[in-house]
Parts: structure tokens; C-alpha cells; sequence
């Protein structure tokens, strides 16, 4: 029973630490001050990780790869 739990406890962390990951898969988009796209950031998308043009304070990240595409 004692090596049911521990196995239980480690999959547990593994299950998080994966929901963990994924949900850093997306796209920061940047905006300037008049609202126009002016960068963009990906992470987590393979080839279409990467960024472009400028980074701002005024951003809005999407969640998951397809939003990787410009």
C-alpha cells in the first residue's frame, strides 16, 4: 500500500509539471500605444518559436501553437 502511494504522489507532480509546461506554449502579441501590432514573441511551438519587431508593456498572450501564426 506504502508503494502505491508513493507511486500515486509521483505521478502526480509528473501530471502537474507536464499541465505546467503546456500551458506555457502560446504567443505574447505587443502592441504600441495607438493599439497597432508592432512584435511577437513564441514559446513552446517548435519551428515557429521565435520573435519579431519590438516588445511592449501593452501585450496579450494567446494560449497554444496556433496562434504562433502571423
Amino acid at each position: 500500500m506504502k508503494k502505491f502511494a508513493v507511486a500515486l504522489a509521483v505521478g502526480a507532480v509528473m501530471a502537474m509539471s507536464f499541465s505546467a509546461a503546456a500551458n506555457w506554449q502560446g504567443t505574447w502579441h505587443y502592441y504600441n500605444e495607438e493599439g497597432a501590432l508592432v512584435g511577437g514573441w513564441t514559446a513552446g511551438c517548435g519551428d515557429a518559436d521565435g520573435s519579431w519587431g519590438v516588445r511592449t508593456t501593452n501585450r496579450h498572450f494567446v494560449q497554444g501553437c496556433g496562434a504562433a501564426e502571423f
